[in-house]
């Protein structure tokens, strides 16, 4: 019932195509699952509930699931599609951000959060690839727990070991903690690079600089900003 536009992407999850509804004569995004999602019938379960309890989700920041189409081997999710691009893609080419846009975003992403957790769904992998920006300004977060299931599933399988994005992650998030809270450190860290285009931990030992909060405060950054983000950022980063 879709047909396949064109590629627009690859992800955690797989390929990504626009395509066209032939019913509801709309545009999707599809993401068709990795080999290694597939082939597990318990990642596939664990990854089709939580898109489940996504697709219950009615948000304006929030990108919607539409369904889940299987066609042979092959299993593929149906999304909103966004006409835009993503908050990584914005940093990269500008850097910068000025400081009303990046508190916009901000805002957007907060609110999209807000309605997540309010449901008891955590995102678990945010970061400025998750966030998309439509040609509007409007604020899109997408993938809520399923780019965090299929990374888990894809590292085990693999044995890579790697299932999160550690400038992103919070400490308690490293030490294999879940809640709401991962989700909030996280768009504090999106929050500092958009407004510096530096990530505030660059690693390589990122829990500890976390937890000692090793960081350059904003304004020392970029002397421009509001002296009282360095006291929101200070508590932001709080471990």
């Amino acid at each position: 019932n879709i047909d396949v536009v064109r590629p627009i992407g690859r992800g955690g999850m797989g390929e990504v195509y626009e395509g066209l509804d032939r019913t509801l004569q709309r545009r999707v995004a599809l993401k068709r699952l990795r080999p290694e999602l597939t082939n597990s019938p318990a990642d596939l379960a664990r990854l089709l509930k939580e898109a489940r309890l996504v697709a219950a989700l009615k948000h304006p920041n929030i990108v919607a699931i539409y369904s889940v189409e299987k066609e042979a081997d092959q299993v593929f999710l149906a999304f909103e599609y966004v006409d835009g691009a993503t908050l990584a893609a914005h940093i990269s080419s500008r850097r910068r951000l000025p400081w009303r846009e990046a508190l916009a975003i901000f805002q957007g992403a907060a609110a999209a959060l807000s309605a997540a957790h309010a449901q008891n769904i955590v995102h678990r992998d945010l970061k400025p690839g998750n966030i998309m920006l439509d040609q509007k300004g409007l604020v899109k977060v997408m993938d809520f727990g399923l780019a965090y299931e299929a990374a888990v599933a894809v590292s085990r399988l693999t044995r890579s070991g790697a299932w999160g994005t550690p400038p992103y992650m919070s400490p308690e998030q490293e030490l294999g903690e879940v809640n709401a809270g991962v989700d909030l450190f996280a768009l504090n860290v999106c929050f500092y690079e958009m407004l510096t285009g530096e990530l505030p931990f660059t690693g390589p030992n990122f829990l500890a600089q976390k937890r000692e909060r090793v960081y350059v405060p904003v304004t020392t950054a970029v002397p421009a900003l509001p002296q009282a983000l360095d006291a929101f950022f200070a508590a932001a980063f709080d471990p």
